[in-house]
Protein backbone atom coordinates (compact mmCIF):
# COMPACT_ATOMS: atom_id res chain seq x y z
CA UNK A 1 0.00 0.00 0.00
CA UNK A 2 1.37 3.44 -0.95
CA UNK A 3 1.14 6.31 1.22
CA UNK A 4 -0.66 8.58 -1.90
CA UNK A 5 -3.50 6.22 -1.22
CA UNK A 6 -3.82 6.98 2.64
CA UNK A 7 -3.88 10.53 1.19
CA UNK A 8 -6.42 9.65 -1.42
CA UNK A 9 -8.72 8.05 1.18
CA UNK A 10 -8.54 10.93 3.44
CA UNK A 11 -9.60 13.66 0.67
CA UNK A 12 -12.13 11.39 -0.21
CA UNK A 13 -13.82 10.92 3.08
CA UNK A 14 -12.83 14.70 3.96
CA UNK A 15 -12.19 17.09 0.87
CA UNK A 16 -10.55 19.84 1.34
CA UNK A 17 -13.15 22.44 -0.89
CA UNK A 18 -17.23 21.30 0.09
CA UNK A 19 -18.38 22.78 -2.83
CA UNK A 20 -18.02 23.86 -6.50
CA UNK A 21 -20.03 26.46 -7.99
CA UNK A 22 -19.72 26.47 -12.14
CA UNK A 23 -22.15 28.85 -14.27
CA UNK A 24 -23.34 26.74 -16.86
CA UNK A 25 -23.08 28.29 -20.65
CA UNK A 26 -25.17 26.27 -22.36
CA UNK A 27 -28.08 23.56 -21.61
CA UNK A 28 -27.78 20.65 -20.26
CA UNK A 29 -30.29 18.01 -19.56
CA UNK A 30 -29.57 15.46 -15.88
CA UNK A 31 -31.96 12.94 -14.62
CA UNK A 32 -34.87 14.11 -16.85
CA UNK A 33 -34.45 17.80 -15.73
CA UNK A 34 -33.36 20.73 -18.01
CA UNK A 35 -30.83 22.80 -16.56
CA UNK A 36 -30.50 26.47 -18.62
CA UNK A 37 -27.98 28.21 -19.40
CA UNK A 38 -26.68 31.06 -17.32
CA UNK A 39 -27.59 28.76 -14.16
CA UNK A 40 -25.33 28.09 -11.38
CA UNK A 41 -24.63 24.65 -10.67
CA UNK A 42 -22.59 23.26 -7.55
CA UNK A 43 -21.10 20.57 -7.60
CA UNK A 44 -20.85 18.86 -3.90
CA UNK A 45 -17.38 16.38 -3.68
CA UNK A 46 -18.61 15.05 0.17
CA UNK A 47 -21.50 13.47 -1.97
CA UNK A 48 -19.66 12.17 -4.78
CA UNK A 49 -16.99 10.63 -2.70
CA UNK A 50 -19.36 9.12 -0.51
CA UNK A 51 -21.31 7.22 -3.16
CA UNK A 52 -22.21 3.78 -2.52
CA UNK A 53 -22.21 3.44 -6.16
CA UNK A 54 -18.63 4.27 -6.69
CA UNK A 55 -17.31 3.91 -2.89
CA UNK A 56 -19.02 0.76 -1.54
CA UNK A 57 -19.15 1.05 2.49
CA UNK A 58 -18.84 5.03 1.90
CA UNK A 59 -17.70 5.86 5.50
CA UNK A 60 -15.03 3.54 6.13
CA UNK A 61 -11.40 4.09 5.77
CA UNK A 62 -10.12 1.76 3.22
CA UNK A 63 -7.37 3.26 1.30
CA UNK A 64 -6.88 -0.16 -1.13
CA UNK A 65 -10.07 1.67 -2.73
CA UNK A 66 -7.40 3.11 -4.93
CA UNK A 67 -5.35 0.08 -6.09
CA UNK A 68 -5.68 0.22 -9.89
CA UNK A 69 -7.33 -2.69 -10.29
CA UNK A 70 -10.17 -1.56 -7.68
CA UNK A 71 -10.73 1.44 -9.61
CA UNK A 72 -11.00 0.23 -12.81
CA UNK A 73 -14.35 1.08 -14.04
CA UNK A 74 -15.03 3.89 -11.91
CA UNK A 75 -15.86 7.28 -13.18
CA UNK A 76 -13.20 9.81 -13.65
CA UNK A 77 -14.76 12.85 -11.72
CA UNK A 78 -16.35 10.20 -8.87
CA UNK A 79 -13.24 11.36 -7.10
CA UNK A 80 -12.57 15.78 -7.30
CA UNK A 81 -11.07 16.59 -4.44
CA UNK A 82 -9.11 19.35 -6.52
CA UNK A 83 -11.96 20.03 -8.76
CA UNK A 84 -11.66 18.41 -12.41
CA UNK A 85 -11.30 19.37 -15.89
CA UNK A 86 -9.74 22.75 -17.07
CA UNK A 87 -10.85 24.76 -13.67
CA UNK A 88 -9.00 22.03 -11.51
CA UNK A 89 -6.95 23.47 -8.70
CA UNK A 90 -3.29 24.94 -10.04
CA UNK A 91 -1.96 23.94 -6.60
CA UNK A 92 -3.10 20.62 -6.36
CA UNK A 93 0.39 18.83 -6.77
CA UNK A 94 1.64 21.68 -4.35
CA UNK A 95 -0.81 20.79 -1.83
CA UNK A 96 0.15 17.10 -2.25
CA UNK A 97 3.83 17.06 -1.92
CA UNK A 98 3.41 19.83 1.25
CA UNK A 99 0.86 17.46 2.97
CA UNK A 100 3.51 14.34 2.45
CA UNK A 101 6.09 16.68 4.05
CA UNK A 102 4.65 17.87 6.75
CA UNK A 103 2.86 14.71 8.04
CA UNK A 104 6.24 12.84 7.41
CA UNK A 105 8.19 15.27 9.49
CA UNK A 106 5.17 14.62 12.18
CA UNK A 107 4.76 11.51 12.10
CA UNK A 108 8.61 10.57 12.14
CA UNK A 109 8.89 11.71 16.17
CA UNK A 110 4.69 11.26 16.63
CA UNK A 111 2.60 8.53 17.24
CA UNK A 112 -0.77 10.48 17.00
CA UNK A 113 -4.17 9.38 18.34
CA UNK A 114 -7.82 11.05 18.05
CA UNK A 115 -9.20 11.91 21.32
CA UNK A 116 -13.04 11.91 19.55
CA UNK A 117 -14.74 9.24 17.75
CA UNK A 118 -15.08 10.10 13.96
CA UNK A 119 -19.15 10.38 14.83
CA UNK A 120 -18.21 13.70 17.23
CA UNK A 121 -15.90 15.35 15.02
CA UNK A 122 -18.34 17.90 13.76
CA UNK A 123 -17.68 19.81 10.25
CA UNK A 124 -18.73 22.97 8.46
CA UNK A 125 -18.59 23.52 4.71
CA UNK A 126 -16.91 27.39 4.06
CA UNK A 127 -14.45 28.08 1.77
CA UNK A 128 -12.66 24.98 2.82
CA UNK A 129 -14.28 22.11 4.98
CA UNK A 130 -13.32 23.38 8.93
CA UNK A 131 -14.26 21.29 12.04
CA UNK A 132 -16.57 23.00 14.32
CA UNK A 133 -14.40 22.60 17.18
CA UNK A 134 -11.25 21.73 17.58
CA UNK A 135 -9.97 18.62 16.70
CA UNK A 136 -8.58 17.08 19.94
CA UNK A 137 -5.39 14.83 19.37
CA UNK A 138 -2.56 13.42 21.46
CA UNK A 139 0.76 13.30 20.54
CA UNK A 140 3.05 10.56 21.76
CA UNK A 141 7.04 10.66 21.08
CA UNK A 142 7.82 7.47 19.19
CA UNK A 143 10.55 5.31 20.62
CA UNK A 144 13.71 5.45 18.41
Amino acid sequence: MKVSDDFKETLRLYPSVPFIARECNEPFTILGHEVPSGSLCLILPTELHHDPESFPEPEKFMPERFFPENSEGRHPYAYIPFSAGPRNCIGQKFAMMEEKVVLANILRQFHITSLDPKDKVLLTPNLTLKNVKPLRLRFQLRNH
